[in-house]
């Protein structure tokens, strides 16, 4: 409706004419299975896993699109236990923090990458684990 009421505020018209059309509208892209926020909770979580996203931001990103509360938790649930460590170790890799880091300066950027970690959501134990670890997982 936000749309709507750009529109008529720049072309003119009623609102009141507006709001049957866009219901109808609503209705067949109901209708046709495109307005399914589950689904789309579900892409939007693997996606963001995939990028290296931390449950708490992902969680942020989908309540700022209008998904709710439980729609994430179930879409969040069918993930592996153990993605968030995975999406740890994936940002890690793309910023290029802890085990990535040269072996010369990693004690130097400790507690940055530390930071880093815990401002993309990461808990401080998972952050911890990531950038104390020697080996770097397969999957990573």
């Amino acid at each position: 409706m936000r749309k709507v009421d750009r529109s008529l505020a720049h072309w003119g018209g009623e609102r009141d004419e507006a709001t049957p059309m866009v219901e109808a509208v609503i209705a067949k892209l109901a209708g046709l299975g495109y307005l399914d926020d589950a689904a789309y909770a579900g892409t939007k979580v693997r996606g963001l896993r995939r990028k290296g996203a931390s449950t708490r931001l992902i969680q942020a990103a989908l309540a700022a699109k209008g998904v709710e509360a439980e729609t994430v938790a179930a879409a969040l649930a069918e993930q592996e236990p153990d993605s968030e460590l995975d999406a740890a170790f994936t940002l890690a890799r793309r910023r290029r923090l802890g085990p990535w880091r040269p072996a010369d300066k990693r004690a130097e950027f400790r507690a940055k990458d530390l930071a880093a970690l815990g401002r993309a959501g990461f808990s401080w134990e998972t952050a911890r684990a990531v950038i104390e670890a020697e080996e770097i997982p397969s999957s990573a």
